[in-house]
C-alpha cells in the first residue's frame, strides 16, 4: 500500500528528473500558406457581367432603386423605372447593354408631337408590361433592323411613374408628347 510519504517521494523523484532534462525545443512553426488566386482578365468580365445583370440606382430616399434592368434566360430584359431620377441611369444601361433604346420623359409641349409617323408594327410585341407602370419586358431580338425602341415615360407629381410607352422609331425625336394620340 503507498503512503503519503512514498507518494510524495515518487512525485519529488519525477520532478527532478523532469527538471534536469532540458526542455524540447518547441516546435517550428510551419510557414503560413498564403492562398494566391491569379486575378485574371476572365474574373473582371465575369464581374462586369455580373453588375450589367442587375443595376440600380438608388435615390436619396432609402426606398427602392430609381432603376434596374435584369437580363432574363430568354435575352428579353426587365426593366423597372420607379422614378423620374432613374431615367437618365436607365438610358445609360440599355445602351450599355446594347439594346437601341432611347428612354424620354414626356414632354407636354413637344411641337414634334407623337411620333406615330414612321414606325414599326411587328407580329409581336417588342415590350410588354407585365405589372404596375415603369415595369416592362423588352424582347430586343424582335425589333426591326434599322428600328429604335423609344420609351415615353409620364411622371405623377411626386416622381413616380403613371405610364410608360413604347414606339419602333427610324429616328429618334428630340421630344415626344406623352401616350399615346387620341383615336
Amino acid at each position: 500500500m503507498s503512503t503519503p510519504t512514498g507518494f510524495k517521494q515518487r512525485l519529488s523523484s519525477e520532478l527532478s528528473a523532469m527538471a534536469t532534462h532540458s526542455a524540447p525545443a518547441p516546435a517550428t512553426p510551419a510557414p503560413s500558406r498564403r492562398l494566391r488566386v491569379p486575378f485574371t482578365a476572365a474574373a473582371v468580365v465575369a464581374a462586369s457581367v455580373a453588375a450589367a445583370v442587375i443595376v440600380p440606382t438608388l435615390s436619396g430616399s432609402g426606398g427602392s432603386p430609381a432603376y434596374a434592368v435584369t437580363r432574363q434566360d430568354d435575352g428579353s430584359l426587365i426593366l423597372d423605372l420607379n422614378r423620374a431620377e432613374g431615367l437618365d441611369g436607365l438610358q445609360k444601361q440599355l445602351t450599355s447593354m446594347g439594346v437601341r433604346a432611347v428612354a424620354l420623359e414626356g414632354d407636354e409641349n413637344c411641337a414634334e408631337g407623337h411620333p406615330g409617323v414612321g414606325t414599326w408594327a411587328t407580329k409581336d410585341p417588342v415590350l410588354t408590361f407585365p405589372s404596375d407602370p415603369g415595369k416592362a419586358q423588352i424582347h430586343p431580338d424582335i425589333f426591326p433592323k434599322d428600328a429604335t425602341l423609344l420609351l415615353v415615360a409620364e411622371f405623377k407629381g411626386d416622381g413616380s411613374v403613371r405610364a410608360m410607352t413604347d414606339w419602333l422609331v427610324p429616328k429618334v425625336p428630340a421630344c415626344s408628347l406623352p401616350g399615346k394620340p387620341e383615336a
